[in-house]
């Protein structure tokens, strides 16, 4: 019978004369860099899969039964004394060894529980069978052998513990197992490499992120004295390097060979991402922090600051453009009106590239925000000191209306922006993160659908972990750049109460400023260049407020497609991540599925696993590359105005029915009772309600803390699961 290890074969050059690697199913050759021909090379490491020498029957051969989980058959064998739990080929390989590798959990277990060495080793890497599971990122069986012993600290024969080894594929779910394992997070292999240098070699964005975080040194150096910075540089990945600098780590260290990072991404090809990530980091492209002129520096890398200077931007942007539009002739008003809006947004572009780095693009700023806000603020002024004192006696019920819905609009408005949008709470320590990793495993819940890398936290049922915020939000709806904050389970109704109130007023001001316009006197000659002079006469009695109307009908066609979204959502007690995702819950199935597929993939994932119809992706913590965008701004802007969510939800309408083909949707329990449910919650409307508190069916409820799918009493007399059902079919 023939040995296998896990063993790999890729390198990268640096140069144009790459080494000669050295070959055999046991080798990984470490990162080096050599001074004679500039030369970087690492290996990565692929099982082989190795082959039974002879004929052996397939009853009779461990090997084979191991890989392949017959556990009956293994019992016989044992039992009639042909073979037992410790046999060893002439490599030292034993069954173990390959049931782990081939994510045989039932045989790995019962290998176990007959007494098989769980550390022992095998093959040319003289590797243990959990280092060989790592490889493959069998995190499951991984947890299994520690559970019974498995040595996290042993190494190989070429100094690699599996820590190391299961960085190399990038698994982050398998490095958070590991972590909390008590393995120190720069343990170094025979070169000196860290975890930190493979993941930022290897160009895992998910996984620098995750040592980082748990505290490993930006600035450890091998044998050669290269950094993770320098290898990170090696493999090129933008978001690996900006995070290596965003946590310290030194610009201008030096290798053995006296190497910096930009030498080293000269010799790479990679200067662009270099100076891509000092850029964004606020450092020219020689690595020292940028100076602005008069001394701005500090105000514009201040937070907090740059938060105001761009929610209060768009107020002077409205109010120029508006001035604009209503005081010159149209021939010249349009241009420049044109022209001073994109000079103006260009400048606070041009802020923003130099701001922090989560500010570089305009849209990730309050900058939306402030445009609707900017936006408000000029209706009230323009109501307050020209409309009303000329239509309150005339539409006295009007401006009553309107008075209540501009401050219900402003009051939600804020009351949505600055709330808790419902924030899941993180653990406070280490441990507690160690118990929930410990429960997930147990319920075969340890995936990305029920455990968040970034918030390390078991996730409730609705909940999504937003990028803007850095949070796990429960009962996500979605992120909303016109507040500035994500819309979850403590201030979705009033996000829903602020654009309703904003719908009417907007309607109410429209007409009152009918009104006003008709009340003033008219202009003496009036001549306009483009329309008639009944027009005229109407336009020229007040310019400024009518061009004002005009900016708000505009702000009326998104604010008509999201509040159609939101009552219809509510009205199935869905959410719109829910309604983009078609209902789907991949939380619904059973734990038997979940099995199923941990034992085809390594993963209780169905979507990693391949196995989900949804169509849904992979958490990213998983992914090895970036994906592309499609769409681009016409996308964008079909997002931040929500018309692909009201399309997404009037397709769906189209094919409700009775014999319509639909996703299940677990939380519905009929118009009606989903209503009542939104309206009348007992939360208070004028009020911040109980962190993630809810109402489900009449019951009370709290989002944060949901992790199993609700049931209700089904007519037979009988509990079944709501993820059977469609409950959409009561709508």
């Amino acid at each position: 019978m023939s040995s296998g290890t896990p063993s790999s074969s890729s390198s990268a050059g640096l140069g144009q004369s790459p080494h000669s690697l050295p070959s055999g199913k046991g080798t990984t050759t470490p990162p080096k860099v050599t001074q004679h021909d500039a030369t970087v090379e690492l290996k990565d490491m692929k099982p082989e899969r190795g082959g039974v020498k002879g004929s052996i029957p397939i009853g009779e051969d461990v090997m084979q039964i191991a890989r392949i989980g017959e556990i009956a058959v293994m019992q016989k064998m044992f039992d009639e004394k042909k073979s037992h739990p410790n046999y060893k080929d002439e490599e030292g390989i034993t069954p173990l060894h390959w049931a782990a590798i081939n994510n045989q959990y039932a045989m790995c277990k019962f290998l176990l529980d007959s007494g098989a060495d769980v550390n022992a080793k095998g093959g040319e890497s003289v590797a243990t069978p959990a280092m060989w599971a790592a490889q493959r990122c069998h995190y499951y069986i991984v947890h299994l052998l520690l559970q019974h012993g498995a040595d996290p600290l042993l190494t190989d024969v070429q100094g690699y513990n599996i820590l190391h080894l299961a960085t190399i594929d990038g698994n982050a779910f398998l490095l958070v197992l590991l972590l909390h394992q008590e393995i120190p997070v720069d343990v170094p292999d025979q070169q000196g490499h860290t975890g930190l240098m493979w993941a930022a070699y290897k160009g895992f964005p998910a996984c620098v992120d995750l040592f980082l975080r748990w505290g490993a040194n930006a600035n450890a150096v091998d044998d050669s004295g290269l950094t993770p910075l320098h290898w990170a540089l090696v493999k090129g990945s933008l978001p690996c390097v900006q995070k290596l600098i965003e946590y310290g780590a030194d610009r201008f260290a030096k290798t053995r060979d006296g190497k910096t990072p930009a030498t080293v991404a000269g010799e790479m090809n990679t200067t662009r991402v270099w100076y891509r990530a000092l850029d964004e980091c606020g450092y020219d492209f020689d690595g020292n922090t940028k100076v602005l002129p008069f001394g701005l520096t500090p105000w514009v890398r201040n937070k907090s600051t740059m938060s105001k200077f761009f929610f209060l931007w768009p107020f002077l942007m409205i109010f120029v453009a508006v001035w604009v539009l209503s005081n010159l002739v149209v021939f010249a008003a349009i241009p420049l009106m044109i022209a001073t809006a994109y000079g103006l947004q260009w400048l606070a572009q041009k802020v923003a590239s130099q701001s922090i780095s989560e500010y570089r693009i305009l849209q990730k700023t309050p900058y939306l925000s402030g445009v609707f806000a900017g936006s408000l603020f000029w209706v009230g002024v323009r109501y307050i000191f020209y409309v009303l004192p000329a239509t309150y006696t005339t539409n006295p019920i009007s401006n009553i209306c309107f008075a209540l819905f501009f401050s219900a609009t402003t009051y939600f408005y804020f009351t949505a922006m600055i709330e808790d949008p419902g924030f899941v709470p993180k653990l406070g320590s280490r441990n507690q993160q160690r118990t929930v990793i410990a429960e997930l495993f147990e319920q075969w819940k340890f995936d990305e659908e029920n455990f968040c890398v970034a918030c390390m936290i078991r996730k409730p049922l609705r909940s999504k972990h937003c990028k803007r915020c850095g949070r796990c939000v429960a009962k996500h709806d979605h992120h909303c750049p016109w507040i500035d904050n994500c819309v979850g389970a403590n201030n979705l109704r009033h996000f829903v109460l602020y654009i309703t109130c904003l719908e009417a007023g907007i309607i109410l001001f429209v007409q009152l400023t009918y009104s006003y316009i008709n009340v003033l006197p008219a202009p003496v000659n009036p001549t306009c260049n483009v329309i008639n002079d009944a027009l005229c006469d109407f336009v020229l009695r007040d310019t400024f407020t009518l061009v004002l109307d005009v900016w708000v009908i505009i702000q009326l066609v998104w604010v008509t497609m999201l509040c159609a979204v939101q009552l219809v959502q509510i009205s199935r007690n869905q959410t719109t991540y829910e309604n983009m995702r078609g209902h789907s819950i991949d939380r619904s199935y059973p734990s038997s599925r979940a099995f199923a597929s941990a034992l085809a993939a390594g993963t209780t994932s169905l979507d990693a696993a391949g196995l989900s119809s949804a169509g849904q992706g992979p958490n990213p913590a998983l992914a090895h590359g970036h994906r592309h965008r499609r769409g681009g701004c016409l996308k964008q802007w079909t997002s931040l105005l929500g018309i692909d969510a009201f399309f997404a939800t009037a397709r769906d309408g189209l094919r409700d029915g009775p014999r319509a083909s639909r996703a299940k949707n677990p939380f519905s329990r009929g118009v009606v009772t989903n209503c009542r449910d939104f309206w009348c919650d007992p939360a208070p409307y004028f009020g911040q309600r109980e962190a993630g508190s809810g109402m489900l069916g009449g019951e009370a409820i709290n989002y944060n803390q949901m992790y199993e799918m609700p049931s209700r009493m089904h007519s037979g007399g009988r509990y079944r699961s709501l993820a059977d059902e469609d409950p959409e079919q009561n709508a």
